[in-house]
């Protein structure tokens, strides 16, 4: 991985129109030094290239908004889109993307593109995209008499009934409590939504119906209390004590690389449904830094990223889905079950709402549910008051 020597990329940088400064997440740096030695040949432009934790991803994007002293192009998760943009870290792009088709708001996912605007202004584009979608062993599941994956949340609860009475520590599947989504998929799943606009609405019959249901796999003991990160999620999914868990394409990666005895042995399957099967569109866009100086160079790096075979390129590198809806439909179309089910589930998701004190919301909504599921608090009561906070944290100042 190639760190750029300026911390402040577009800011100090300025006179040298030939190179940019692009900030990623995670740990992409190497995999954007090979996409972007092909940028550089193809524009004479060098990309420097620095590489964010994601647990650290917020505060230093935030020390740059106080330091004016930032990257050309960062990386954007879709929880930090409002925050960011409502503190004017992010350029204003509505003018600015006429001239890049590759970076035209149809060529992705609808719910994607929705991250694109915040406030009536664009203030990013599309590039990963991400969702939960049901990972279940098939050999397991099969054995208990359910030759496909269930379809809805009566069959989830079922199936994963039966599948925990194999007793000897045996689970039907696994629900992390840790997880902020599973509950809003849920409440989508119900029919219902979590917000208005910028106010959070979580006193509804549908989110208490998502959270009742949650709630019913622990009474019953057919999911551990305990929270399952993602090593514990593949041992037990491993040695089929968790036969059935929701996550995301990149446990895929992990099982590959993990549990590569299973192969043939567990697939995915679009979310259940109760009115719907709607899950969640995650993932991440890019940006300009308001502060950059180097726009054009920014478009022209951020057109590039955007193109569908620099798409299925990176996900070639990284295993990260395309945003682009013929890029992962030209890769699903290789005979990859998986791809097929990522791409039939992104056309049927929903993303976080884009509200600003979201961050806020979140860590009560876990605590809550939390309180709900392991603790055993009363459900309307922890509900009512959940809601109330969240209204509260969410009320234009």
């Amino acid at each position: 991985m190639s760190v750029g020597s300026a911390a402040c990329g577009g800011g100090e940088d300025a006179g040298d129109a030939k190179s940019i400064e692009i900030w990623t997440m995670g740990d992409k740096g190497k995999a954007m030094d090979e996409v972007g030695a092909e940028f550089t040949k193809e524009t004479g432009i060098e990309l420097k290239v620095q590489s964010i934790p994601w647990k650290n991803a917020r505060d230093k994007i935030s020390t740059a908004i106080a330091s004016g002293k930032g990257p050309d192009v960062v990386q954007v998760g879709h929880s930090f889109l409002a925050e960011f943009s409502d503190a004017g870290a992010l350029l204003d792009l509505s003018d600015k993307l006429a001239g890049s088709p590759d970076l035209a708001a149809d060529n992705f996912f609808p719910a994607s593109a929705e991250t694109m605007k915040v406030g009536g202004k664009v203030a990013s584009v599309p590039w990963i995209a991400d969702t939960r979608v049901l990972f279940y062993r098939t050999d397991v599941l099969a054995s208990a008499g359910y030759p496909k994956a269930p379809a809805t949340w009566e069959e989830t609860k079922s199936a994963a009934t039966k599948l925990a009475a194999r007793g000897d520590g045996n689970y039907g599947i696994g629900l992390n409590t840790d997880d902020q989504f599973l509950p809003i998929i849920l409440t989508w799943g119900a029919g219902g939504e979590v917000a208005q606009g910028a106010q959070a609405t979580f006193d509804t019959p549908q989110f208490r119906r998502a959270v009742e249901f949650e709630q019913s796999f622990f009474a019953s003991g057919l999911t551990p209390k305990k929270a399952q990160p993602d090593p514990d999620m593949v041992q037990g999914f491993k040695t089929g004590r968790i036969p059935m868990f929701v996550s995301g394409p990149y446990m895929a990666t992990l099982l590959k690389a993990q549990a590569p005895e299973l192969a043939g042995k567990w697939a995915v399957a679009p979310m259940p449904k109760d009115q719907s099967g709607t899950s969640l569109m995650a993932g991440s866009n890019l940006a300009i830094f308001s502060k950059s100086t180097k726009v054009d160079q920014s478009l022209q790096l951020m057109a590039y990223l955007g193109r569908k075979a620099t798409q299925e390129k990176w996900f070639q590198i990284t295993n990260d889905l395309p945003a682009r809806q013929d890029a992962l439909e030209a890769l699903s179309s290789g005979g990859d079950a998986n791809l097929a089910v990522y791409h039939q589930q992104l056309q049927n998701a929903k993303i976080v709402p884009q509200i600003k004190a979201w961050g806020a919301v979140a860590p009560e909504m876990v605590r809550a549910v939390q309180k709900v599921c392991i603790g055993g608090d009363p459900l309307d009561a922890t509900i009512s008051s959940f809601a109330a906070k969240a209204k509260e944290l969410t009320a234009a100042k």
